[in-house]
């Protein structure tokens, strides 16, 4: 088994009547990409994975089989946010540390 293996992305995007053409339109990649992800032969990029989940509003445990439960989600978080956020995670803690400086003295800049 793949590391992302999307063990339930058939799933989800057929209950919500979208084919692997409209999904791989939609997030701009090849239809055969989508039909690899289905089978487990290709693994996505955290960036697709977020975009895949996003469209079909279910989380990525969900598309990992991870949990069983594809309730759409609910979040007054924009994907602009998330990204920030995904991207904070990744630096180390001096940048970390750098970036909220930046952000504080953006904050008190009277524009």
């Amino acid at each position: 088994m793949k590391e992302l293996y999307l063990c339930n992305l058939k799933k989800a995007r057929e209950s919500r009547g979208i084919t692997q053409v409209r999904l791989s339109v939609e997030l701009e990649i090849a239809q055969e990409t989508i039909s690899g992800y289905e089978i487990g032969r290709i693994c996505p990029s955290v960036p697709v994975l977020l975009k895949i989940a996003n469209f079909l509003n279910v989380s990525t445990d969900y598309l990992l089989g991870r949990i069983e439960n594809d309730i759409p989600i609910k979040s007054d978080i924009s994907n602009v946010e998330n990204q920030l956020l995904f991207d904070f995670k990744n630096l180390n803690e001096k940048n970390k540390k750098d970036l909220l400086w930046y952000l504080s003295a953006l904050k008190n800049k009277n524009i």
